[in-house]
């Protein structure tokens, strides 16, 4: 009987994802809960996020990045993605970078499923269809999700611990 997964490029991605959330709701319920609030908005250093923009951009992006994988699979070839000088992006940071701890905590749980929900219905080759970029130029799906999901999520992750540090 073969075990292997149908998808396992697909199966891989969600695994990544599922990680980043995990390790995101231990630092909330961790560090983050038993850290001085005034310390959850200060930048670490001028011109970097606080760890609540970072958790703002975060809950931002798995959606957004859910609706434009979605979109593309629709309809390969089409033009997909943002900059960083997005309206909606830095809105979104403006909007929530300075949300209570639980009000990100009762935020991630639905951007996380919406993300999910997206990710689950791929296959491995709906990866191989391609998007063009502002930026970058004509991508696979799969360059797409290593660069703005599954990479963006674990270095979000990994500067909200270097912020944590740097403020504590």
């Amino acid at each position: 009987m073969n075990t292997a997964p149908a998808n396992p490029n697909v199966e891989a991605i969600c695994l990544s994802v599922q990680k980043s959330y995990t390790e995101l709701n231990q630092l909330i319920d961790g560090p983050l809960a038993s850290l001085d609030p005034d310390k959850l908005y200060q930048p670490p250093v001028e011109n970097e996020w606080s760890i609540m923009q970072n958790l703002a951009h975060v809950v931002e992006i798995m959606p957004y990045w859910a609706n434009e994988i979605e979109k593309l699979v629709v309809g390969p070839g089409q033009n997909f993605g943002r900059t960083m000088q997005n309206e909606g992006r830095l809105q979104a940071i403006r909007e929530h970078g300075s949300d209570s701890l639980e009000q990100m905590k009762a935020a991630l749980p639905g951007s996380y499923a919406r993300l999910q929900e997206v990710l689950s219905k791929l296959t491995d080759s709906d990866l191989e269809l391609t998007g063009i970029h502002s930026r970058y130029g004509e991508k696979s799906l799969d360059w797409f999700i290593e660069e703005f999901v599954t990479q963006h999520l674990i270095n979000h992750v990994e500067q909200i611990r270097i912020c944590l540090a740097a403020v504590e």
